[in-house]
């Protein structure tokens, strides 16, 4: 009984610890042309800074629901906030008349088939979870290092 207590404590523990420590990608439709964007153009998206790629393409930003793990971990490294100074810049935004939010969605699934399916999307997923319905644009790893 105790080494099988034992046996799952650990497989949870490296379970847990891989998934929370996951490269993130940052993806976008298939048909974007326009080469890599830089971690303050992606910022500049989703704070809605900016409303379309450098090429003059529509973006549209795709968030994951609050809550998780890849949103957190975006947050934190592109956008340099967390859940809550988040809700208070849109608060302060919306305010002034910019409505510009991210679209928010509730899966991988759901954000993988929207992103291949909508030009001008752009999010972030779990590098190990990208299909080749999407393009990856640059890597997120544990430490924050960006890889293009």
């Amino acid at each position: 009984m105790f080494a099988r207590l034992k046996f799952t404590t650990i497989a949870i523990t490296i379970l847990f610890s891989t998934s929370a420590f996951a490269d993130l990608a940052i993806i976008v439709n298939p048909g974007y042309k326009d080469g890599k964007l830089s971690t303050q153009d992606i910022r500049k998206l989703y704070l809605g800074e900016r409303r379309a790629f450098p090429d003059g393409l529509f973006a549209t930003p795709i968030n994951h629901n609050v809550g998780s793990p890849d949103r957190k971990q975006f947050f934190s490294s592109v956008l340099g906030m967390n859940e809550s100074s988040l809700l208070r810049y849109w608060r302060r935004q919306i305010s002034t008349g910019n409505n510009n939010q991210p679209v928010e969605l509730s899966s991988y699934t759901a954000v993988l088939n929207t992103v291949a399916s909508t030009p001008g999307s752009i999010s972030y997923i779990d590098s190990r979870l990208v299909n080749d319905k999407v393009k990856v644009l640059m890597l997120f790893d544990k430490n924050g290092i960006v890889e293009n």
